[in-house]
């Protein structure tokens, strides 16, 4: 009798293990997808900007920090795409008014992961232009630099006047299929705009 009271006590501890192997998996599951947000770990800096002439238009060149987050990587892997905007401004410069706008131009990419090739893709979203990379460092690094981007035609800038350029950047991490947006909650908090970065022009 004390060898069987024995045997159930084993089974009814072997059980009890069994039926919480369930609950524990489900609990690691759900671990996985608890993410600190971000915020404070994404930066977007303007360092240089300026505007030279080529053959009689105004091309456009920058640089530009980006700081992501340690995730960044993963989020973008899952699904989710990097959309960087570069916003410029040309107004005239007037004492005691409004400075009248003169251009305004939104330069816009999308970085993206390819999971088939595993390329990182990087799209010039106003020509429709792609590239891709083997590194996601090195898709960042050429997202983070502009270079003779045709602004605008120095016939409408009048000689002898003074404007003001001014640019900055906005990042967002754009939302991922519906299937997997309730995985990807945490990521708005990824999104940063740099300060405006302002120069004045005199043609």
């Amino acid at each position: 009798m004390l060898e069987m009271s024995n045997t159930r006590r084993r089974i009814g501890w072997i059980d009890r293990r069994l039926s919480a192997f369930p609950l524990a998996w489900v609990l690691c599951f759900f671990a996985t997808l608890v993410v600190v947000p971000a915020r404070a770990d994404t930066s977007i800096r303007i360092e240089s900007a300026s505007l030279r002439l080529d053959d009689e238009v105004y091309d456009f060149d920058a640089d530009l920090a980006i700081e992501l987050p340690d995730d960044a990587r993963r989020a973008i892997e899952s699904g989710l795409t990097l959309k960087l905007n570069y916003e410029v401004e040309i107004a005239r410069v007037r004492h005691y008014l409004p400075d009248p706008g003169v251009a305004t131009v939104v330069q816009s990419y999308e970085l993206g992961y390819h999971a088939l090739s595993q390329r990182w893709l990087l799209r010039n979203l106003n020509t429709g232009e792609r590239q891709d990379f083997g590194a996601f460092d090195a898709a960042v690094d050429r997202l983070s630099f502009v270079r003779g981007l045709p602004l605008i035609d120095s016939s409408l800038l009048a000689a002898g006047t003074t404007y003001e350029v001014r640019v900055r950047a906005l990042l967002t991490l754009r939302s991922a299929p519906d299937t997997l947006s309730w995985l990807l909650f945490w990521t708005d908090d990824w999104s940063a705009t740099s300060d405006w970065y302002a120069w004045t022009l005199r043609p």
